[in-house]
């Protein structure tokens, strides 16, 4: 429930808000998810070293050409290692902070929550936790953009995921 209600929150932030926005964008991206990381689980130390493809969908708005959010969903896929079978997948809602080195050049930071799902060996856990990246992104005929990112997920298995992900802008 606390997920519709974030999700149904940014999506009307999202269309509501176009007076005041100065870019307004949605994409998808794709790339690899890793875990390297130990965690107790019903009083059990498990240890997970794996990557598997994940996959997201976002969109966004930068008020300023410096200041924004984004919310989206993600996917970082099915790790398995040792016997331990990590799904992990969530809600983001995030804050940007962007510098432009061009007119369709920048670099940009983003910090938020995570409102996560992780299965582990059959066994469901939920959470919310940081979530924080740092990318660049370059923007072609006005209404496109493509992206590079690294992004980290604070859950019971942290996760890195770094992508490639394109999108449009209007």
């Amino acid at each position: 429930m606390k997920k519709t209600a974030w999700m149904g929150l940014a999506a009307s932030l999202l269309i509501s808000s176009g007076a005041y926005a100065a870019d307004r964008f949605v994409g998808m991206g794709i790339g690899s998810a890793t875990i390297d990381d130990s965690a107790n689980v019903s009083g059990t130390q498990l240890s997970v070293d794996d990557d598997d493809i994940g996959w997201k969908l976002y969109g966004g708005m930068l008020i300023t050409d410096n200041f924004g959010f984004e919310a989206g969903w993600t996917d970082l896929g099915d790790m398995n290692q040792n016997g331990v079978d990590v799904e992990t997948e969530g809600f983001t809602a995030a804050g940007l902070a962007s510098l432009p080195l061009s007119e369709d050049f920048s670099v940009y930071a983003k910090a938020g929550v995570f409102f996560w799902d992780q299965d582990v060996n059959t066994v469901g856990y939920d959470g919310q936790d940081l979530m924080y990246g740092v990318g660049v992104r370059m923007r072609f005929m006005d209404q496109f953009h493509v992206r590079v990112e690294w992004e980290q997920f604070d859950t019971k298995f942290e996760t890195d995921m770094i992508s490639v992900t394109g999108g449009i802008q209007f």
